[in-house]
């Protein structure tokens, strides 16, 4: 491992520490879905707008946005397709992962990784309850 992603483990894993008492959903699994979201927070949505998560705008949703194009896996069509899209801005890491927080304890369909302390099952779960769209997420 890198000093670099040491770096960034210790990052967001502070920050995500720092909302555990809060939301009862695992740093552990913050940091991993950070590095996979984001290639270890070298995605130009991670690096200039603290967005480690590929999270979606929304009108209403409290944050500015900004806009790129992404690759999202179409299920009737069985393959991956570009579409633009509008993505949450965040001016620090911390209100990144808090906004993070923020998001998934906004949808009931989370709720199951309310208190859940197995790292592999919180990884499973957030596949399954429609985090991402690739079959593999989880994996």
């Amino acid at each position: 491992m890198t000093n670099e992603q040491l770096k960034f483990i210790d990052e967001i894993g502070t920050a995500a520490r720092t909302y555990y008492d809060k939301y009862k959903i695992l740093p552990s699994l913050v940091i991993a879905m950070a590095i996979k979201e984001s290639g270890w927070g070298n995605s130009q949505l991670a690096s200039k707008h603290h967005n480690y998560f590929g999270m979606k705008w929304k009108t209403k949703c409290g944050t500015q946005y900004v806009e790129y194009n992404t690759k999202e896996y179409d299920k009737t069509a069985g393959k991956y397709i570009t579409v633009k899209a509008k993505y949450r801005r965040f001016p620090t890491v911390e209100e990144g992962i808090k906004g993070f927080y923020d998001f998934i304890s906004g949808y009931k369909r989370y709720s199951n990784l309310i208190g859940e302390l197995n790292p592999v099952i919180a990884c499973q779960k957030i596949q399954v309850d429609g985090w991402a769209t690739s079959p593999t997420y989880a994996t």
